[in-house]
């Protein structure tokens, strides 16, 4: 059976194959649809030419391994110049990028009518999702998958002090973190506490799910109050095969709270007091949209897992040099570049980290707006991808 195509047949497709004889296979065949053949490139290098050197390319056929190397470059380089494509693999979802997980796939051996099908396919604009997230994954993914999702998704209040998951206990839900912070508190055997990490409208809870985990081995706190998107454990796990983007992102976030939890014990080890707090502080202002952090002496002392008169001269020393201040169980971001400067390196790794898992920054469209100097410095290219709402690479 015939596969019409829903809009022009483009003239110009780009083959990106390294192995001869099915590039040759595909190019005889999309020759007979009457498509004119780019290539085939067998690397990055010369499919990145290809592109600078055949503007007129209107959709890209993508092999993923190129004889040892990923094709991501390229992809990055189509989307920059708002290229459709797809990947034609034997590879699954798994391996890609988040920013690339909602791409077709077709399955190697190539089937003609699978490859007709994905080029009418991919040729359609992209859906945008039409509500407004406040979470940043939830904001990342395509129209189709937030329709499979909102039906799901309860609006929750998070109260201070409020425990999300207990030490050793079932996870029973997933929240998806608006705003407001919530803490991953290490405990011991013996009653000692510390924060090891936290979450804000960057991720959300129970990501340990994925890969089977049904059970943390931290307590999951409400450090500062706020709302979240909130969905039921087996109601999450009957979507992620329906949302493959939801799936790899929350497996990168995943990925990046490690990072953010192992750069946490660093700084616990080998940073002064004052300097654990400046992160500490920047970590906040990342993830909430106000200056004016609500936090008494007590709760930051426990959350850093030192003594409060060490907080309380901490506090003293930063606000000395007009970095914060600090009145009535608030403490109020003044100079961020200063904070930056005073966590004497202690700050910036996990945040560019989870900007290179995620493919977008951790404080989302607010950075941009404010130029804001973090070692995740955002592109002239980020920030024209920023207005309306936060969209994926």
């Amino acid at each position: 059976m015939n596969t019409a195509f829903d809009r022009p047949t483009p003239k110009f497709v780009l083959v990106i194959e390294d192995d001869y004889a099915l590039a040759s296979n595909l190019g005889s065949s999309l020759a007979e649809m009457g498509l004119k053949v780019v290539g085939p490139a067998a690397s990055v290098e010369t499919a990145l030419k290809y592109i600078e050197d055949f503007p007129q390319i209107e959709v890209a056929i993508l092999d993923i391994n190129l004889g040892g190397t990923m094709v991501f470059p390229v992809a990055d380089e189509l989307s920059r110049r708002n290229v459709p494509f797809f990947f034609a693999t034997g590879y699954s979802r798994e391996v890609v990028p988040p920013r690339f997980a909602d791409r077709i796939f077709v399955d190697k051996p190539l089937d003609r009518g699978a490859i007709s099908i994905a080029l009418s396919e991919c040729q359609r604009p992209a859906e945008k999702a039409p509500v407004l997230q406040k979470n940043l994954i939830l904001s990342a993914l395509s129209a189709r998958e937030s329709d499979v999702i909102q039906p799901h998704l309860k609006p929750v209040r998070l109260v201070q002090g409020e425990v999300l998951e207990r030490q050793f206990g079932e996870i029973t839900a997933l929240s998806f973190i608006e705003t407001g912070i919530v803490s991953l508190v290490a405990l011991s055997l013996d009653g000692s506490q510390v924060e090891a990490g936290l979450i804000g409208r960057e991720g959300a809870t129970g990501t340990g799910l994925l890969e089977g985990d049904w059970h943390t081995s931290y307590k999951m706190m409400v450090q500062i109050e706020g709302t979240a998107q909130r969905i039921e454990i087996d109601s999450f796990l009957r979507l992620t095969k329906k949302a493959p983007r939801l799936r790899s992102l929350l497996t990168s976030f995943s990925r990046s709270l490690a990072i953010q939890i192992s750069y946490t014990a660093l700084a616990n080890g080998r940073y002064s007091i004052e300097q654990r707090l400046a992160r500490w502080l920047l970590m906040l202002n990342d993830r909430v949209d106000v200056q004016a952090l609500s936090l008494t002496h007590e709760y930051m002392a426990f959350m850093l897992g030192v003594r409060r008169p060490g907080v309380t001269g901490a506090l003293h020393v930063l606000e000395g040099e007009k970095l914060i201040r600090s009145i009535r169980g608030k403490v109020i971001v003044v100079d961020r570049d200063g904070l930056i400067r005073k966590a004497h390196g202690s700050y910036g790794i996990p945040e560019k980290e989870y900007e290179r898992l995620m493919g977008f920054p951790l404080r989302g469209c607010d950075s941009v707006a404010r130029n804001i100097p973090t070692p995740g410095a955002i592109s002239a290219q980020e920030l024209k991808r920023c207005p309306g709402k936060l969209r994926p690479r």
